[in-house]
């Protein structure tokens, strides 16, 4: 079994995020504003994530920005959602699928954002289950991993919530994609098999995969 994420393992969110600052900057929105509101917009009080282009837009609203036209600015960023996709995504996707075992989507955030970038890019098909969480990933794979009965495969990006992820099923194997978000060094003190490129992680993966 595959479980794949998908932000910045599949999909570039730091180019997404970028240009998306990019977008409202030209309105105004500097980018330690655009941090903050991004932050707010990110999470509610018990620690869900429930962030979408109107949320964050009307966010920036109450500092004295035109709402509908921050909307439209992240919109528009969002309606390319595809050149976004990471490179060699869906020949990794399709070199995984031809291994013939279950792949998972498995993807952390507000599951209608989650849901609509997803097939924004095109990759439902791929998947056998798609899973978009709001909390944490954990109750899924302890789900998953009851009906695992070959090697299981987590593929991502995050150094931490791997971590912590390894440590509640250690039975899973693991593999990153480097993100930008986090350095070289940090990946490399994580003692986690990483690779800076799809390629580099489907030819792993292949390799090792029994």
């Amino acid at each position: 079994m595959f479980i794949i994420d998908f932000d910045d393992t599949l999909f570039d969110t730091y180019r997404f995020k970028q240009a998306r600052l990019e977008a409202v900057k030209k309105f105004g929105v500097d980018e330690n504003l655009y941090k903050e509101t991004y932050a707010r917009a990110r999470l509610d009080q018990d620690g869900n994530y429930i962030y979408d282009d109107r949320r964050h837009a009307q966010i920036l609203a109450a500092s004295g920005f035109d709402e509908e036209v921050i909307f439209s600015a992240f919109a528009g960023v969002s309606a390319r959602l595809k050149d976004f996709m990471l490179p060699g995504a869906l020949d990794f996707l399709q070199s995984i699928r031809n291994l013939k075992q279950p792949m998972i989507l498995l993807s952390l955030g507000d599951p209608k954002f989650q849901e609509a970038k997803v097939k924004g890019v095109d990759i439902s098909q791929y998947f056998d289950r798609l899973f978009m969480v709001p909390d944490t990933k954990e109750k899924v794979l302890c789900e998953l991993l009851q009906i695992c009965d070959h090697d299981c495969w987590l593929i991502n990006d995050k150094i931490d919530e791997t971590q912590k992820l390894l440590s509640a099923f250690p039975q899973l194997q693991v593999v990153l994609r480097q993100s930008n978000e986090f350095s070289e060094s940090d990946y490399a003190r994580s003692g986690l098999k990483y690779f800076s490129d799809l390629v580099s992680v489907k030819n792993y993966v292949i390799s090792q995969f029994k």
